[in-house]
C-alpha cells in the first residue's frame, strides 16, 4: 500500500521492505543500493522516545547533497518532503506520508529535497541510508513553521533548538541552487 501522495514530488519513490516474522521476532532486508544513484556512505538510527518529537526540516547543499533512504523501524512517523531543485517540475512543492513499523515502506529521496518528521509514537526509530557524508557547513534546516504552512499533527511537540531557528523556504532554495551553479 504505497502513499498515494507519491507523484506530488517528483523523483521520489517508495518500496515495500521485504520482512519475515516468526516467534522470535522480525527480521527486516533492506537494499539500498537498488535505489541510491551515488554510493551508500553512511547508515544512521534516529532513536526517538518521546511522542511528538519533531527532526527537520533537513537538507545539505552540493558537493554533500544527500541521497537518503528512510524507513521507520518502529514505530510511525509523519514524514515531511519539500522539493529544493529549481529545475524540478514540483519545485516549492511540499508533501506528506506515513511511514511506520507496519506499512514497512521505504522512501527513497533524490538531493535537494528537504527532510523532516514528527513522531506519531513513542519510541520511535528511523532508519537512514546516507549518500554522501555528513558536512556541517553544508548542512541547513528550513524553518518547519514558516511559510510552507506544515500542519504538524501532535500540537505538544518535542524540537531542537537548530530545528526551530530554521531558515525560509525563499532561502533554502537559493541556498541550494546557488551550490548547483558551482
Amino acid at each position: 500500500m504505497l502513499p498515494h501522495k507519491v507523484a506530488q514530488i517528483e523523483g521520489i519513490n517508495f518500496t515495500q521492505t521485504k520482512s519475515v516474522t516468526d516467534s522470535r521476532g522480525t527480521f527486516i532486508k533492506f537494499h539500498p543500493l537498488e535505489n541510491l544513484k551515488g554510493l551508500l556512505d553512511s547508515v544512521a538510527l534516529s532513536i526517538n522516545p518521546k511522542l511528538g518529537t519533531i527532526r527537520g526540516l533537513h537538507f545539505q547543499t552540493e558537493p554533500f547533497a544527500e541521497e537518503k533512504l528512510i524507513t521507520c523501524i518502529q514505530g510511525s512517523i509523519f514524514d515531511v518532503i519539500i522539493d529544493l531543485r529549481p529545475n524540478s517540475k514540483t519545485f516549492g512543492k511540499w508533501t506528506s506520508f506515513e511511514l511506520s513499523a507496519e506499512n514497512a515502506l521505504q522512501a527513497y529521496l533524490p538531493k535537494g529535497i528537504a527532510h523532516g518528521f514528527q513522531t506519531l509514537r513513542p519510541n520511535t526509530i528511523v532508519h537512514y541510508g546516507l549518500s554522501p557524508e555528513y558536512s556541517p557547513e553544508s548542512s541547513y534546516v528550513i524553518d518547519s513553521f514558516g511559510d510552507r504552512n506544515i500542519d504538524w499533527p501532535i500540537k505538544d511537540y518535542h524540537i531542537s533548538e537548530r530545528d526551530t531557528a530554521g531558515i525560509t523556504f525563499s532561502s533554502a532554495a537559493q541556498k541550494y541552487s546557488d551550490s548547483i551553479m558551482s
